[in-house]
């Protein structure tokens, strides 16, 4: 719905919303509904990372262990693709969670995000089907393809981009949803993806794609040294993870910062009201703490466990803060918005009821002894059911037939508009719905009697 009386959300739909399933708990259900959101995207996205790190990294050790001719890089490689395989199944299956409350909580403004990005939307399934097998034939194939490394190394590179070319289009769809003040009538995928506010979030993501899984491989390299196995890949696994995990992480401080400025104002001003940035602050002391127990251990290959677990602690304070900062950012940016689509509900409610009671009051039908007189273009209308919103001096919910007469349209652009209609042509009238039902050879003869019309 155009509304140009709202300069933030012009471009909101009406919605007549059904209830959330509160069962008449809301106090409890809705608040669980947040925590649930906020839970299961955390676990989705910690898979998805490892899921991302892994693949890319396993193929980069792959390539390094032939140039060197190194078989623990080799071995590293071949470990990393477990993570892979595990992690794409649980961050889909955790995935459908977070969409599902999203679909549910916030409906109008996924749906029509949804409908936006497509069909590049659909790529979420097919480029992760595709990706998921490719990657299997990258993992049971290793030794199938040992002495066929260019051909391997190229089978798991194909699977890493495909992993690589999903967020970009998942990343479009979320920053289109929770900023309804962007949407225009043309909207498309290329627009969004190229736009500043995503490349930023999506560079966040990456890097922090990345950091996570250098704390993956550093945990799991000192467990594989805990237990005395693959020693040489351990320590390969603990110094990599180290600088995988540092230099992201650094550079995040920074880019996440530029992120977060990327919002629309009303949405930052919205955030600071609520507090949410009490959450940023927790994050950035907590990760700060886990750079600083790092870098003291950076060359230390017999890092202590212990001090790797307090790293990966902190981190996951740092995660689940952001978490909450991210579900904050999006209360902050749909609650205006929500509220303004709601004021334009009442009002559509409102134009409709008023306009149901003044149609009842008006005769619309038509005697038998009357149709005897009347032209094929008037028979025909009454036929198609066109009387019950129009007549042909007077306005009953739709305009009068002499009125659309006046606007000096041609016979084909009104036998279109019978079709698609545009509602923006009749501000203050209730929107038409296309009349698919009527006939084209008579859809062109009702055209022709209303511009006789006189």
């Amino acid at each position: 719905m155009n509304n140009p009386n709202n300069p933030i959300f012009p471009y909101l739909p009406h919605d007549i919303p059904l209830p959330l399933p509160t069962g008449g708990m809301d106090a409890i259900i809705v608040p669980v509904f947040h925590i649930l959101l906020v839970v299961s995207f955390l676990v989705h996205i910690i898979f998805i990372n490892v899921l991302l790190g892994s693949s890319v990294l396993s193929v980069i050790n792959n390539w390094i262990g032939h140039l060197k001719n190194d078989k623990n890089y080799d071995k590293v490689a071949y470990l990393l693709t477990t993570p892979v395989t595990i992690s794409e199944n649980m961050g889909a299956l955790w995935g459908v969670a977070p969409l599902l409350i999203v679909s549910v909580m916030y409906t109008a403004f996924f749906y029509s995000a949804s409908v936006m990005n497509s069909p590049q939307w659909l790529h979420i399934i097919w480029g992760n089907v595709v990706a998921f097998l490719i990657s299997y034939l990258y993992k049971f194939t290793w030794h199938k393809l040992e002495n066929h490394k260019a051909l391997h190394i190229t089978i798991g590179a194909i699977a890493a981009i495909l992993f690589l070319s999903l967020p970009p289009v998942f990343m479009s769809t979320v920053q289109l949803y929770i900023t309804p003040s962007t949407w225009t009538p043309n909207t498309h995928f290329w627009d969004v993806v190229s736009r500043p506010d995503v490349l930023f979030r999506l560079a966040h993501f990456y890097l922090g794609a990345f950091a996570v899984n250098g704390m993956f491989m550093l945990l799991y390299g000192v467990y594989k040294k805990s237990k005395g196995q693959d020693l040489e890949a351990a320590n390969i696994l603990i110094r990599q993870g180290k600088a995988w995990f540092l230099v992201p992480t650094v550079l995040n401080l920074f880019v996440g910062t530029l992120t977060f400025f990327q919002f629309p104002n009303y949405g930052i001003e919205n955030f600071y009201s609520k507090g949410f940035e009490v959450f940023i602050i927790i994050a950035v002391i907590s990760i700060l703490g886990a750079i600083a127990i790092l870098l003291k251990e950076f060359f230390n290959d017999n890092i202590s466990p212990k001090h790797a677990y307090l790293a990966a602690g902190l981190l996951l304070v740092t995660l689940i803060s952001m978490g909450i900062t991210r579900h904050g950012m999006r209360i902050s940016l749909l609650e205006p918005a929500i509220a303004q689509m709601q004021k334009q509900t009442q009002e559509y409610l409102a134009a409709v009821e008023k306009d149901y009671k003044e149609a009842k009051t008006k005769p619309v039908g038509i005697s038998v002894a009357e149709a005897a007189n009347l032209s094929e273009g008037e028979k025909l209308i009454a036929k198609n059911g066109c009387t019950a919103c129009h007549a042909v001096d007077t306005k009953i919910v739709g305009p009068a037939f002499k009125d659309v007469a006046k606007k000096g349209y041609t016979p084909d652009r009104i036998v279109k508009l019978i079709y698609q209609p545009e509602p923006s042509n009749w501000p203050g009238y209730t929107p038409m719905p296309p009349m698919t039902n009527v006939p084209k050879d008579e859809a062109e003869k009702i055209a022709k009697w209303i511009t006789e019309l006189k």
